[in-house]
């Protein structure tokens, strides 16, 4: 069904942003471009880097000169970003040096359009890069998505975990893991049989990523119906948050599980966190979530248990 979704995708369907310091020129850009794809303006580096924060848009057209974060600096801070490193960015700009153009290329930018702007050369140029996106995109979602459940796969978090394991280190920033299975699974598909159990990891997968509510947060399924979420610049404190709200969003999609001591599909979770300036590697990490979903087990299911000592000491036998 995800593949399906990712199919219907289309040019208006792609949102612009736009960053340029000068109200005339953010008007001359969305006025060639709304007809074609869904433009949002904006009038400097920094209000772009807040933009996306919280959103991702396909393509990003901006100045180059700009006060304060100029269009290069922008340019390589979301390329240091692996949640947004992918974003395409057009420079426009009235310079046209070999220098500058170098400058552009190096900034990480995939094409640069001269003021002043010809329309017909803007227009499909936007066209073209947005296109080439849609297709990739197509081809990272066969490659990195769970076709049953529409999270990510193995393969995605092969890729991104290291990514964000770097910029963690770089930005001396908290990264937290929530590893999550789904409690008495089996039972309910013993009970239910398999159709109903592929339905059940589809319904809980699509509420989850709802829930997760930052682009940058991204759920793996890591085999079966445990689950694994990715939580940059997140404390345990963060991570438990969330993790607890993966639990009533789960708990409030009111699944019928006869097999289950609560009668409905609930999930238990485990939590750990790589501090900043820490040793521990991310592969201890992951262990650390792996005893505290197993101590959450422990606990009686349907709850969250933060990385601790304790939790080490809870082997999978014992559950």
């Amino acid at each position: 069904m995800f593949i399906e979704q990712a199919n219907r995708r289309t040019l208006s369907d792609c949102h612009l942003l736009i960053v340029d310091d000068q109200a005339s020129s953010r008007m001359i850009l969305e006025g060639l471009l709304e007809e074609m794809v869904t433009c949002t303006t904006v009038s400097s580096g920094e209000a772009a880097l807040l933009y996306c924060e919280d959103n991702t848009p396909d393509l990003i057209l901006m100045d180059v000169h700009m006060p304060g974060m100029d269009g290069h600096q922008l340019a390589k801070t979301l390329r240091e970003n692996p949640s947004k490193s992918d974003i395409p960015i057009i420079f426009v700009t009235a310079t046209t040096t070999d220098e500058a153009q170098l400058k552009c290329w190096n900034s990480g930018c995939v094409d640069f359009v001269t003021k002043p702007i010809n329309a017909c050369t803007l227009q499909n140029r936007v066209k073209a890069h947005l296109n080439h996106k849609l297709k990739n995109d197509l081809l990272e979602k066969l490659i990195y998505i769970d076709r049953l459940t529409g999270a990510y796969n193995r393969h995605y978090l092969e890729d991104y975990l290291p990514r964000c394991v770097r910029n963690s280190e770089r930005d001396k920033s908290p990264l937290s893991l929530i590893l999550f299975d789904i409690d008495f699974f089996k039972r309910y598909n013993d009970l239910y049989g398999h159709l109903e159990g592929d339905s059940c990891l589809w319904k809980l997968s699509e509420s989850i990523n709802v829930s997760l509510l930052r682009p940058m947060d991204k759920l793996v399924r890591v085999g079966g119906e445990e689950f694994l979420v990715i939580l940059p610049s997140t404390d345990e404190r963060g991570a438990a948050i969330v993790a607890e709200r993966l639990l009533k969003t789960v708990y409030e999609l009111d699944i019928t599980h006869a097999a289950s001591e609560l009668s409905r599909i609930t999930i238990s979770a485990g939590v750990a966190t790589k501090k900043p300036n820490d040793n521990k590697t991310i592969d201890f990490v992951m262990l650390q979530a792996d005893k505290s979903l197993y101590s959450a087990k422990a606990k009686g299911r349907n709850c969250v248990v933060a990385s601790d000592e304790t939790a080490h000491e809870v082997l999978e036998t014992e559950i």
